[in-house]
This record gives C-alpha cells, sequence and structure tokens, in this order.
C-alpha cells in the first residue's frame, strides 16, 4: 500500500491532534472530585476516610487498568478504546448523579467506590487512546506534541471547575446533580469526537532523504539482497530508496535507526549510516565523527534508546527508577488533588465567624481550578523545554526530571506550612505546576529512551503502581485529620493544625523520589558518553543506544 502523502500525513496529524485534545478532556474529569466530592460525603455521611478511598479508588481504575489499556491501544487501536470511555464515562458520571439525588437509594460508600472506579477506568482509556497515537506519529518536536496532548488533560479541570462555579454553585446549595449530569453528557461528547478523529498516521519518510541519498548509506540487509552499500547512480538504486525511506520513517525495522555524520568542512554534506545492533559499518571517505562533545550541536542525540518492550522493558533498570520516580512524586499530586477540598473547609471554616457553604465550595472551586491551570502550563511547557534544551543547549532530559521533582517537594514545603489561604494557593499552583511538568515529560522520556513500538504497554506498566502511593499519602491523611477531628468540625482545624502531620510524610516521599531522579540522571549521563564513545570509534557490536538524528 501507497504511502500517504506529506499533505495527507499532515492533515491526518492535525485532525488526530485534536482528537487527542478531545480524549484528554474526558480524562481531565477524573481530578474534579474535589468539585463535587464534598457535597456527595454531606448527603452520603460519609467520613474523611471513606470519601478517601472514593477518590482514590478512581486513581486505582486508573492506574491499574494502565497495562491493559497500554496493550490495547498499541493492538486494537484508538477508536475502541474511544468508544470504551463514552460509554464508561456517561454511565459512572450518571450512576453519581442519581445517587447524590437519591433515586438509587442510599448505597453504601463501596458502591460509590465502585461509581468512582468506572469514571478512572473511561479516563485512561481515553487517555491511552490520545497519548499513545500522539507519539506514533510524531517524531520531530515528540516532547512538544506529547505536552500539548497531556496538557488538555491538566486544562479540564481547571475549564469545568469555573462551569462549576458559574453556573453550578449559585443560590445558598449548589446544583450537585445538574454538574454530575453535565459531566456525564460531556464524557459521552468528547469520547466519541476522539473516536471518529483518533488515527495513527506514522512519521512518514525523511525529508532530507526524499531526493538523493549520499555516498556511504548502508541498507538493511534483509531489505537488500543485492548489495549493502547503494551506488552513485540514482537510477540504480529507486528500489533500495524507497525501502530504506520505508525502514527509516516507517520505523518497520526495530533496532536501526538513521544517523547523520556532519563534517567540520561542510556542514551541508554528510553521510548517513543505517546500522543495528549487529550491523558492521563499512568506512566511507564521507563518514566523519561529529566531535560537539554536548552530542546537540552536531545534531545528534546518543540519549536514545532500544525498542524495550514486556519483561525486558521491567528487567532493565532505567525504566525500574522511571517508574520509581513517578510512582512517588505522582503519588503526592493525587493525594493533593483528593484533598484539597478537605483543606480549603478545614482553613476557610476555622477563619470565619459566618461561614457559607457556597462560598465555601466556591474556595475549593477556585483551589482546583488552580491546580488544574498550573497543571496545564507545566504540560504545555514541559515538553518544548525538553526539546529546546536537548536540541541547542544539550541539556540532558534526566536532568530536567531532577529540576521536576525537586519543584514537587517545594509545593509540598509550602502547602504544608500553610495557614491561610492565600499561602495555600502559592502551594496549590506550585504543586499543580510540577504535577503537570512530571506528566508533561515522563512519556516522552518513556518513548525516546525506550522507543515507540511498545509504548502504551510500557507506560501503562510504568504508571501503574502511582494509585498504591497516592492511596497510602491520602489514607494517612484521613487518619490524621479524623484522629484530630472526631466530629468532623472543619471550623476548629486552627490553621491547618489537624492535618499537617500529612504533608510531614508527603515531603519525605518526595524527597526519596529526588533521590532516584538523581540516581537515573547519574546512570543515562553515564550511558550517554559510553555511548557515544562507542558510536564514534564504531564498535557497533556493543552499541545498545542508537542514537537518532535531533532534527528529525
Amino acid at each position: 500500500m501507497a504511502l500517504p502523502t506529506r499533505s495527507q500525513r499532515y492533515w491526518l496529524r492535525t485532525l488526530s491532534m485534536l482528537g487527542a485534545c478531545s480524549a484528554t478532556t474526558t480524562s481531565g474529569t477524573i481530578y474534579l472530585f474535589s468539585t463535587y466530592g464534598p457535597a456527595l460525603s454531606q448527603r452520603l455521611h460519609l467520613t474523611s476516610t471513606q470519601a478517601n478511598v472514593a477518590a482514590i479508588a478512581a486513581n486505582y481504575g486508573q492506574l491499574l487498568s494502565g497495562p491493559f489499556f497500554g496493550w490495547a491501544a498499541d493492538t486494537l487501536g484508538p477508536q475502541v478504546l474511544s468508544g470504551f470511555a463514552a460509554i464508561g464515562s456517561f454511565t459512572a458520571f450518571s450512576a453519581l448523579a442519581y445517587t447524590y439525588e437519591g433515586s438509587l437509594g442510599m448505597p453504601s460508600w463501596l458502591l460509590l467506590a465502585g461509581y468512582m472506579i468506572l469514571v478512572g477506568l473511561a479516563s485512561q482509556s481515553a487517555n491511552m487512546a490520545a497519548v499513545t497515537t500522539t507519539t506514533k506519529n510524531f517524531k520531530q518536536n515528540r516532547g512538544s506534541a506529547v505536552s500539548l496532548c497531556v496538557a488538555f488533560f491538566g486544562l479540564s479541570p481547571f475549564v469545568l471547575s469555573h462551569v462549576s462555579t458559574l453556573f453550578f454553585a449559585v443560590g445558598d446549595e449548589p446544583d450537585t446533580f445538574g454538574y454530575l449530569k453535565f459531566l456525564s453528557y460531556l464524557g459521552l461528547g468528547t469520547s466519541l469526537m476522539a473516536a471518529l478523529s483518533l488515527t495513527v498516521v506514522g512519521f512518514g519518510p525523511s525529508r532530507r532523504y526524499r531526493q538523493d541519498i549520499p555516498d556511504g548509506f548502508i541498507i538493511d540487509r534483509a531489505s537488500d539482497t543485492s548489495s549493502g552499500l547503494l551506488s552513485d547512480s540514482h537510477s540504480e538504486m529507486t528500489n533500495d530508496e524507497d525501502q530504506a525511506l520505508l525502514v527509516q520513517g516507517q520505523g518497520t525495522a526495530p533496532g536501526y535507526s538513521a544517523v547523520p555524520k556532519p563534517t567540520r568542512e561542510d556542514a551541508d554534506v554528510s553521510a548517513t549510516v543505517l546500522v543495528g545492533t549487529s550491523e558492521a559499518v563499512t568506512n566511507s571517505p564521507n563518514t566523519q565523527v561529529a566531535l560537539d562533545p554536548r552530542g546537540a550541536l552536531d545534531g545528534i542525540d546518543y540519549d536514545t534508546a532500544r525498542e524495550l518492550g514486556g519483561l525486558s522493558y521491567l528487567r532493565d533498570p532505567e525504566a525500574q527508577l522511571l517508574a520509581l520516580v513517578l510512582f512517588l512524586c505522582a503519588g503526592i499530586g493525587v493525594f493533593y488533588n483528593n484533598n484539597i477540598g478537605t483543606i480549603v473547609n478545614a482553613l476557610y471554616f476555622s477563619s470565619t465567624d459566618d461561614p457559607d457553604p457556597s462560598a465555601a465550595q466556591r474556595l475549593i472551586n477556585h483551589h482546583v481550578a488552580v491546580v488544574s491551570l498550573g497543571s496545564f502550563v507545566g504540560r504545555l511547557t514541559i515538553g518544548a523545554v525538553t526539546d529546546l534544551g536537548k536540541r541547542f543547549w544539550g541539556l540532558p532530559r534526566s536532568g530536567i526530571l531532577v529540576v521536576v521533582v525537586f519543584c514537587m517537594v517545594l509545593s509540598q514545603i509550602i502547602a504544608g506550612a500553610a495557614e491561610n489561604l492565600t499561602t495555600l494557593l502559592v502551594g496549590s499552583a506550585l504543586t499543580g505546576l510540577s504535577y503537570g511538568f512530571l506528566f508533561g515529560v515522563m512519556p516522552t522520556l518513556v518513548s525516546v529512551w525506550f522507543g515507540t513500538k511498545h509504548f502504551g504497554s510500557n507506560w501503562g506498566m510504568t504508571t501503574v503502581f502511582i494509585g498504591f502511593s497516592g492511596q497510602g499519602l491520602g489514607a494517612f491523611f484521613g487518619y490524621i485529620y479524623d484522629s484530630n477531628m472526631p466530629d468532623q468540625d472543619p471550623s476548629k482545624c486552627k490553621g491547618g493544625a489537624c492535618y499537617r502531620d500529612a504533608f510531614v510524610l508527603s515531603m519525605g516521599v518526595g524527597m526519596l523520589g529526588l533521590l532516584a531522579a538523581i540516581v537515573l540522571a547519574r546512570r543515562r549521563g553515564d550511558r550517554r558518553r559510553e555511548n557515544r564513545r562507542l558510536w564514534e570509534a564504531q564498535e557497533i557490536d556493543h552499541i545498545e543506544y542508537v542514537p537518532f538524528i535531533l532534527a528529525e
């Protein structure tokens, strides 16, 4: 089948990008529990611990289903996952709405947790469809593309919390039933839009080799039965060129990648070597060694990786460290998102002589919006920072990850020390920003370091345990709050003293994540230096990580 033209790929990618942003809008509804959770808890007479378990159940549903939906995204495609997200989201939020109204009776908090699990399943299904499709559609500026996609994951709660404030938190009591019904129809509509527009387009042939292939190009021998080295005659290498472009552009030959090695005398004249882990390189007069120590100004990225998946991915030490960082630090964000409503209520009711429930709900919505906006900005910007920093200044991606984790630790210090809503707002903004940084950069690291062939499964396995750290921190928060406030009266929690010990634990968890990120950064630095040494010495048989063109 003929490859789509460059113009066709452009429009298909654009349409798919819109579908991905629509899908992650559905995914972001998982972070809205604080906008309806307090009212639902009061109606069902839940304790703080029970509300926390119900809230974290959504995160369990989302994260524990990651490997399955990742596999489904790699094998079944995005349409099936988007269809499931539409049905699941509509069903879950409708059930929550009628439970609040009382039409379904007074169910136990365990049944409520079951509804929240379905919210999480729908969120993960839509998210995997969007992120996997985007990762497989972009090679150049992949970090920016993935960041734009996941940014809507963070923007969704910001917009929807404002919708709640403007249209459903008016009058003496907030219209929680109407808000939940609105969320059910929103999930149905956005997921159906994603099902119609998401398409895996692929990278396509490289533009720089569309017209001519320079001397020194070595093609995969499995694709060329006559000669490994293409001749100078354009007419004699037409079929091989098409096959080489297909291999290079579409990624159909795992373990192979095209790398230009420009000369210092003429940056426009470069040879291209296509190598595998067991392929010998033929020395060519045009094949030069790039000498820039940072590996960015010569147009080559030495931080790339193999195509790993399944057990080989799980056994990789760097994949394990990456999952550990995400497990520790993302759990902090989950814990904060699920408890910001309780924290705001405590600070508001304890500092106000005549508290107003609607005003308290608006304050909760405001903080949820700030966290969401910070998450959106973080997700949107970190991809461009990573791409530009790597390409123009040689900044290592693993070093950027260390800075991201440090920001998360700092956010917990500020939020834990907050004795008023103004200081807490700063903590909320930094927590959201750090959380966005983390989830904006992590998918890019997984795809660049471990390849795109098994990205969905790899990303699902990397995120699968986040719920446990979030559950642990959330349960500890609930235990501390319930122990200090047995009558559940937030007006007695002066300056946040009733929950402050929970932030001591979250800070400690963040410090462990920072340590893991530093260890990972040192390992990646050693890997880059060794990979560059082997590549420049042309000891191809020993290379595990094959460099690729930064501009591609």
